[in-house]
């Protein structure tokens, strides 16, 4: 019998968006990107771009812009360069956390 070695590293099916919200990273002097921008999301995460300098393992807040005034606990899982050497956009997977 043959064994399907491709998998999805993916743990939860992500969705695609587009929404713009401020990511506020909870370092040594509070920075925000009011400019950040949702890329796809899911059940534990969100997929962002933003201007920040983040690191793996930091904890940001994810705030709504609009009607919503709680901020969302986030750690940063991963970062990377969006691939557009003009700008200085980073995309960077976030992880809901309870704190």
């Amino acid at each position: 019998m043959q064994v399907n070695t491709s998998h999805n590293r993916r743990r939860w099916e992500r969705q695609p968006a587009r929404i713009s919200f401020s990511l506020v990273l909870l370092a040594e002097n509070l920075m925000v990107d009011s400019s950040a921008i949702i890329a796809d999301f899911s059940l534990r995460g969100v997929g962002v771009l933003t201007t920040l300098e983040l690191v793996q393992g930091e904890r940001v807040r994810i705030v709504a812009h609009g009607e919503l005034p709680d901020a969302v606990p986030a750690r940063v899982a991963w970062v990377r360069d969006d691939g557009d050497k003009s700008t200085n956009w980073k995309f960077a997977g976030l992880e809901f956390s309870d704190h």
